[in-house]
């Protein structure tokens, strides 16, 4: 399954960009924030400075009220404008009002001009309550605050003008003025700051994956697969996501490198077991054409070459058997009852003239009954026995035995033991078949062990290629037992001390039909 990989502006860049614009968004933010809540507290002071300025000035001006603001009558300037100058001050403003709206006391700190009467003055006295409203000074003064207070006749309800109180909005306006560049100055220098941080940071996290895509040039440039990355043990004992993505690519490496190394090793040993057979009938043909050949010496030439031209055959079938099970080619087993115990049976009788003078002793179950493809089983068992055989010296002791035993976990071998790598259990729960054969002969070494399913691996290499053999048997056997649901496992004390192969196969169920079966998609482990 294809994954898409985005390409262009690198990871550290993007990395970078997002953690600024978080960063931008949230500084902003935080700067809108600040600003209009302290713009908010400015104006509710000033609201209430206003007010009490404004109560202040009402309870002077309300005893004298009558008098002084007659709807007809025009108020003595002098006596308003001295009661006001008590309530004014820089940047605060105060004038009265009458019933009508009109100015009858002018500011005394405003000289030559009236602070704006706008029309929520009227609309204030008409409904008898305060309001709050901003107004611009002419004369390019600024704004103002202003507030406009109904005032009423002594001791009634009766409005009969206005106190208004103002105060200039320069103050508020330069300390926000202030606060804005100081914002915006610190928030970039900010950004910027941890912008670089961030830059530098993301290097520093990014540097694994840098070490990983120098790595993975070098090795596609130079095919040398030994290199490694060297990965720092994990701190507080876990490991983060880039140490685990070093370490699967160094798996992932040692298994390429392991996987060439197998290929070049399969080419050169197909190569060497090819060549053999070609070299004899070749030798045998041009024996042949001679005209002085004896007719006994003829036959036997014939027979020869016959015989190594039916061994490149199987070895060429095997091949292609492991080849196409690698590339996921598999071809269809028949699923059939088959009774294990004489198949396994037929198989040694078969095999006894090939023993000559080794004991090969036979113990089967009876009706022990698995589910396959009877032919292929039979090449199982035969690989196994044969294998036996060849590395059982004269005098020496096969035994085979087929056991209708528990599942997996129930079954017990002494000595050290390797599995298929590619085995699959059917479960603790699956009744399962054991078939077991045991030789005395020439045994497994710890070291050799791991490897006995690998292809044309064999121990000590001379002395194995004297014994025959094509080094497939075991990866064929381990193919046809993965494929019919089994595992098989090689067990081994040591060097000339015999050696146990185990394979454990579902035991078929009385309702189990028979029907065709394609072998499980699986990459082999590869023959002793």
């Amino acid at each position: 399954m294809k994954r898409m990989i985005r390409l262009g502006v690198s990871l550290r860049t993007r990395l970078t960009l997002w953690y600024g614009a978080l960063l931008a968004v949230t500084l902003l933010t935080f700067s809108a924030l600040v600003y209009f809540t302290l713009q908010q507290n400015l104006s509710s002071s000033m609201d209430e400075r206003l007010t009490l300025r404004a109560d202040q000035l009402r309870r002077e001006v309300g005893p004298s009220i009558g008098n002084l603001l007659q709807p007809e009558d025009v108020a003595p300037q002098v006596q308003l404008q001295s009661t006001l100058s008590d309530f004014v001050g820089t940047g605060v403003y105060v004038q009265l009002l009458n019933q009508k709206a009109a100015v009858i006391a002018t500011p005394p700190n405003l000289v030559g001009e009236d602070l704006p009467v706008p029309g929520s003055s009227r609309q204030a006295m008409n409904e008898d309550r305060p309001i709050f409203d901003t107004v611009p000074i002419a004369g390019g003064n600024g704004s103002v605050r202003l507030l406009t207070e109904p005032l009423h006749l002594n001791g009634t309800d009766e409005v009969v003008g206005a106190v208004q109180v103002a105060e200039s909005l320069s103050p508020i306006e330069n300390t926000m003025s202030a606060v804005a560049r100081l914002l915006a100055s610190a928030g970039a220098a900010a950004l910027l700051l941890a912008m670089l941080v961030g830059w530098l940071l993301t290097r520093a996290a990014l540097s694994p994956v840098f070490r990983i895509t120098d790595t993975a040039r070098h090795i596609a440039a130079t095919g040398d697969y030994r290199q490694r990355l060297q990965v720092p043990p994990p701190r507080f004992g876990h490991g983060d996501e880039l140490f685990f993505l070093a370490s699967t690519f160094n798996d992932m490496i040692a298994s390429l490198e392991h996987m060439l190394e197998s290929q070049r090793r399969l080419l050169a040993d197909t190569s060497h077991e090819l060549r053999n057979p070609i070299t004899i009938i070749r030798g045998n043909l041009a024996l042949l054409r001679r005209q002085s050949v004896p007719e006994a010496s003829r036959n036997e030439a014939v027979a020869e070459a016959e015989e190594e031209a039916a061994r490149m055959g199987r070895l060429v079938g095997d091949l292609l058997l492991l080849a196409r099970a690698d590339a996921g080619d598999m071809p269809n087993f028949q699923r059939e009852r088959v009774d294990l115990g004489e198949l396994v049976s037929e198989v040694v009788e078969q095999a006894r003239p090939q023993a000559g003078t080794r004991k090969l002793n036979v113990d089967c179950d009876p009706r022990c009954i698995v589910r396959g493809d009877r032919d292929r089983l039979k090449q199982l068992v035969a690989n196994l026995v044969e294998n036996a055989i060849r590395y059982t010296p004269a005098g020496g002791k096969v035994e085979v035995s087929v056991r209708g035993g528990p599942g997996p976990h129930g079954l017990k071998q002494g000595g050290a033991a390797v599995r298929s790598r590619n085995a699959r259990d059917a479960g603790t729960s699956t009744p399962m078949a054991q078939l077991t054969i045991t030789d005395s002969g020439i045994g497994i070494s710890p070291t050799d062990l791991p490897h006995v399913f690998e292809r044309f691996y064999r121990a000590e290499k001379a002395r194995s290629r004297a014994h025959g053999g094509s080094g497939l048997g075991l990866s064929i056997a381990e193919y046809i037992a993965q494929a019919h649901g089994g595992t098989i496992q090689a067990t081994s004390e040591g060097t000339n001390r015999g050696s146990t192969f185990t394979i454990r196969l579902p035991l078929a169920s009385r309702a189990d039909p028979a029907r065709p079966v394609t072998a499980p998609v699986a990459p082999l482990a590869v023959g002793r």
